[in-house]
């Protein structure tokens, strides 16, 4: 195993970044607002994607540690 310690997106970031969805689905009002959303969003998907890697690197570890308890590896 390694020392990477996951960080999963809390309840209320994940609750902020559908909203960004919403706000995606009715467009910006003005230049100011659509800079400000691509910014927010830029930033979800950095997190989300981050997320996604720590999610797959724990679930490889947890197989990797599941079969060598059971003796397939």
């Amino acid at each position: 195993m390694t020392d990477h310690t996951p960080v999963q997106l809390g309840s209320g970031r994940v609750e902020e970044i559908r909203d960004l969805m919403v706000r995606l689905a009715s467009g910006p009002a003005d230049e100011t607002e659509a800079a400000e959303l691509l910014a927010a969003c830029r930033t979800a998907l950095t997190e989300l994607l981050a997320d996604r890697d720590d999610l797959v690197r724990a679930n490889h570890e947890a197989g990797e540690l599941l079969a060598s308890w059971n003796g397939a590896l």
